[in-house]
């Protein structure tokens, strides 16, 4: 049986509540000090016979909170035609099969709650149709109570761009804005509003926060911001750890 193993790196024992299973979302942990932000999707090839390689999906790149309500790791073909090559497909969480699954051939599909806080390998056996013989891969997903940081870029409804950053808890120091931007003539880069309060932004750099802050909105002037909204990202500082990079998910 070939195995192929997707190593990723375990976040901080921070993330590392030892919280058991429950059976509803647990609310934020308000011990988490350190900002962890939200990351990209992980696609991982897998060769299950000749000409025919298909993807395991992790969405959440590593790392998800247990306040989702579902998490779902899944199979995707390149062509719809490839799923027929395929016999059987086995997801086990541990090396043992879930106790819950709604996700059908393709996708394990369980509540959040139902991983303990802390690190887990979620596995997919694949056998194609043939008779050739199955293949594994694995990926590795740590589940934590904390909130994890985020950014969303949006337009409005005159077409600026705006940026809703959330540290996941955390209180900011500062904010940096990342990306190819454009400075405006006079430098006014657009607005700032954190706790009921806006201001002029005229540097890349985000400080003099209100104490706590936690999020902040950041309207961008007209020609400022890139044409690929998932361009921008932002670097944040605040809490007990280093520097953040924060990019969105696109």
């Amino acid at each position: 049986m070939k195995t192929c193993r997707l190593a990723l790196a375990v976040l901080a024992a921070f993330l590392v509540a030892g919280v058991g299973a429950a059976s509803a979302a647990p609310a934020p942990n308000p011990a988490c000090g350190v900002i962890a932000a939200q990351r990209g999707a992980i696609e991982l090839p897998v060769r299950v016979a000749p000409g025919l390689t298909v993807r395991v999906r992790d969405p959440y790149g590593g790392v998800f909170a247990r306040n989702r309500l579902f998490v779902q790791f899944s199979l995707r073909y390149a062509r719809p035609a490839d799923r027929a090559r395929v016999a059987d497909v086995t997801w086990l969480l541990d090396g043992r099969p879930p106790r819950r699954d709604e996700g059908g051939r393709d996708a394990f599909l369980a509540p959040s709650t139902m991983f303990t806080a802390g690190p887990h390998v979620i596995t997919v056996r694949i056998t194609p149709a043939g008779g050739g013989a199955p293949v594994e891969a694995a990926l590795q997903a740590t589940a934590t109570d904390c909130r994890l940081a985020t950014i969303v870029p949006s337009r409005d409804r005159a077409g600026n761009v705006v940026l809703a950053i959330d540290s996941g808890g955390p209180p900011l120091r500062a904010a940096t804005l990342l990306g190819t931007l454009g400075v405006p003539r006079g430098g006014r880069i657009g607005t700032v509003t954190a706790h009921g309060r806006t201001w002029t932004l005229r540097s890349l750099r985000i400080t003099g926060l209100p104490p706590r802050t936690t999020a902040l909105t950041v309207r961008l002037a007209v020609g400022v911001a890139p044409r690929r909204l998932c361009a921008l990202a932002a670097q944040l500082e605040g809490g007990a750890g280093p520097p953040v990079r924060l990019a969105p998910r696109c």
